[in-house]
């Protein structure tokens, strides 16, 4: 027997198969590299604080999150209870919004609605790694699909 996995995310299984579909934008990515989504009420990020407020910024909920696994980007929920304690290479905060048309909309197109979402200001995008450790990681691709920039024009 299956328990059903819905949240204010949607089904994670939708967000497995949107993954599954773009499964070339991770193949580079090393095992136990991963991201996830929180939603901004839930971050504990209030609105004009500066990084020192960001990273005692308490939280509280589930995020979503994508970790590479020898099988691939895999999708779980996972608690979310701040900042420090995501754990995750790379954070999105995504404001309610942003979360709607996200849920609504997973599929093809998801990437793409949420580069545009990030361009909108609707997602903050927070790194907690280095570049370099990124880029040994492998996230170029996917970063360069969400519009990020990542090593700049010169190479």
């Amino acid at each position: 027997m299956t328990v059903a996995t819905e949240s204010l995310f949607g089904e994670v299984a939708d967000w497995q198969a949107m993954l599954v579909r773009h499964d070339e934008l991770f193949t580079e990515m090393v095992p136990g590299s991963s991201v996830a989504i929180v939603p901004r009420d839930g971050s504990g990020i209030q609105p004009g604080k500066h990084v020192a407020g960001l990273m005692a910024a308490d939280g509280a909920g589930e995020m979503l999150r994508w970790e590479v696994t020898p099988n691939g980007m895999r999708a779980a929920l996972a608690p979310y209870r701040g900042f420090q304690e995501a754990k995750v290479d790379l954070l999105f905060v995504a404001d309610s919004e942003a979360m709607a048309i996200l849920r609504d909309n997973i599929g093809d197109d998801t990437l793409s609605l949420m580069k545009r979402q990030i361009r909108t200001g609707n997602i903050m995008f927070f790194v907690m790694r280095t570049k370099y450790e990124l880029q040994d990681a492998g996230y170029e691709e996917f970063l360069d699909t969400l519009g990020l920039a990542f090593l700049g024009a010169c190479r």
